[in-house]
């Protein structure tokens, strides 16, 4: 009789501990699933605006600022590429 007190006890234990890690695998995915995108962080430059001695801030994110950069780059070097006053 003891012994099978045991045994029941024992598979109690084991179907608990196993419906238990069940829950845990399935909790564990929720939060990534649910979890916020980590914010995008600005990044702010100071400008020189023409005909003000007031500079102005601009903010962007790093993507955008070097998109922005290479975008200034391209422009410069085609201008300085096809500036009749070179020849």
């Amino acid at each position: 009789m003891r012994r099978l007190v045991s045994v029941s006890a024992l598979l109690t234990v084991l179907a608990a501990t196993s419906l238990h890690a069940q829950n845990v695998a399935a909790t564990a995915d929720v939060p990534a699933a649910t979890a916020k995108p980590a914010k995008v962080k600005k990044v702010c430059r100071s400008e020189s605006v023409i005909g003000s001695n007031i500079p102005a801030t601009t903010c962007h994110t790093q993507d955008e600022w070097v998109a922005i950069d290479n975008a200034t780059r391209a422009n410069a070097r085609e201008m300085m590429n096809h500036n009749p006053q070179r020849r």
